[in-house]
């Protein structure tokens, strides 16, 4: 009897140290990250790419900022006041730290929004701005040099992140690799090629973030990023393409997150290029392209076709735009007419799986009605160096206005003032649209904006210096533990939202 209450004792006792050992088991601590490429620069400035923007949104703050909705919401600044149709008062938040200690005052936003300003890439959310006043150590006045519809959209713009005056000086400007922000996740370390490695802020405002590290890795090829979430190497993966979407959906242990984008995904055509200064070589092969076999095969099905360079989700998006449809007798018939033989183009793509099989398609298609074209695949740094500079003949970009607005939905892909690293990559110059882009932007009547933009949107398909083929869905991969994640139209990360 002794020997069997010995046996039931011990029995009990190592189940206690197991269960104890189970508790005290180490929390997770790093959630990671994947996305197709790393960030260019930390620089809010510098950097139009939204690989780049997803750790800016995260290391520093706006004065305002969007919700799931599109609504604005109060950050840095707690509240605004409109004194009259041209200019705007902020109250600043007493109290937020940038990460080094300092408190964020009037005169960091005032610097921060001078230097959007005078930002060659993101100059253009801010030409209607006359100037930033620091009132006092906790108000702010913006001027703008007339009404400005989409000014608060702007601000939440990452373009407008602040920064920490003492700081920027002190680095000469060079803020590319380091940053002092006040948002939720510092700087921990970057090791190029592979991952950003952010810290907590523990002093952040809005309250202390429930993960100590988040490391954002970046990963090209599709297949390591749903293995890795497979076997938990990887907790989220963003910007899945559509096999991936499948094998996530069929999966008991992940989460699809998907919802509508702002993302276009389009084929450019740089129109200072001899055979594409004609436009009707340009029609010629927009009626070429086949939008539906792409979306059928490539996509399997899973987006929809794009008729405006403005996704539905975006203010301003016209239901009645229409680009040309595919027509290839009269697009074999254009380039006959053209007088041009033996038509030769090339199409960058960056080290994207699914733009690389869409240029594929569109090669057999153009091939078909006369023209042909070589594909080449670049680095996504080549990629964007070769666009901005002018290099490129065709090239497969997408384009997602981060502030849900019109205005930067077209004005930096399509006004003339952009041309280039400013984001007008076809070098496109229509005098007409730059003129009612310009009226849309001062436009306060939020009805008389939407019919600006919808003629604006008619006069980008005619000339089709662009051409929209699909809408992007915006979606994520997640493993079951993390929670608070919400997948955004705008396809930003929030970590201070998440725990495990």
């Amino acid at each position: 009897m002794k020997k069997i209450l010995l046996i039931v004792v011990a029995s009990l006792w190592i189940l206690a140290c197991g269960k104890a050992e189970e508790a005290e088991a180490p929390k997770k601590d790093t959630l990671v990250y994947a996305q197709l490429t790393e960030a260019k620069s930390l620089d809010p400035h510098a950097s139009t790419d939204q690989y780049s923007q997803r750790v800016i949104a995260n290391i520093y703050d706006r004065l305002v900022e969007v919700d799931s909705d599109m609504n604005i919401v109060p950050s840095l600044a707690s509240e605004w006041t409109n004194l009259d149709d041209t200019t705007i008062e902020f109250k600043l938040r007493e109290g937020v730290k940038f990460h080094s200690g300092k408190e964020a005052t009037s005169e960091d936003v005032k610097y921060s929004l001078e230097r959007a300003m005078e930002s060659p890439k993101l100059g253009s959310l801010y030409t209607l701005f006359d100037r930033v006043e620091a009132v006092d150590k906790y108000t702010v006045t913006v001027k703008t040099k007339k009404p400005f519809g989409a000014l608060l959209y702007h601000l939440s713009h990452k373009s407008a992140s602040i920064m920490n005056k003492d700081f920027v000086e002190k680095n000469g400007g060079e803020i590319n690799q380091v940053e002092d922000g006040t948002g939720a996740y510092s700087l921990e370390s970057w090791t190029a090629g592979d991952n950003i490695t952010l810290k907590r802020n523990k002093g952040y405002y809005r309250g202390e973030p429930a993960i100590e590290y988040i490391k954002i890795r970046s990963i090209a090829e599709e297949n390591s990023k749903v293995i890795g979430l497979e076997t938990g190497e990887i907790d989220i993966a963003a910007d899945l393409e559509s096999m991936s979407r499948n094998t996530i959906l069929e999966s008991d242990e992940l989460i699809l997150a998907e919802t509508s984008s702002f993302s276009v995904q389009y084929l450019g055509m740089n129109v200072e290029k001899p055979y594409l200064k004609d436009k009707n070589i340009r029609k010629a092969i927009a009626m070429a392209i086949d939008k539906n076999i792409i979306i059928d095969t490539i996509l399997m099905g899973a987006m929809e076709e794009a008729n405006s360079f403005l996704a539905p989700g975006v203010f301003g998006y016209s239901k009645t735009a229409k680009t040309y449809g595919y027509n290839p007798e009269e697009a074999r018939k254009l380039v006959e007419e053209s007088g041009y033989k033996n038509i030769e183009l090339t199409v960058l793509t960056s080290n994207n799986t699914t733009r690389a099989q869409i240029c594929e398609v569109i090669q057999a298609q153009l091939k078909e009605v006369g023209i042909d074209l070589k594909i080449e695949v670049v680095e996504w740094g080549t990629f964007l160096s070769a666009t901005s500079s002018g290099e490129a003949e065709l090239y497969m970009l997408g384009w997602s206005p981060s502030t849900g607005d019109g205005d930067y939905g077209l004005v930096p892909n399509t006004h003339s003032d952009n041309k280039g690293s400013g984001g007008n990559r076809s070098f496109y110059e229509n005098k007409e649209l730059d003129k009612v882009l310009d009226m849309a932007k001062e436009e306060l009547d939020t009805e008389k904006r939407k019919e600006l933009y919808a003629k604006a949107q008619d006069i980008i398909n005619e000339d089709a210096a662009v051409l929209p083929l699909y809408y992007q869905l915006s979606n994520a991969g997640l493993n079951k533990e993390v929670k608070g994640y919400v997948q955004t139209s705008a396809n930003y990360p929030y970590f201070y939202m998440l725990s495990f």
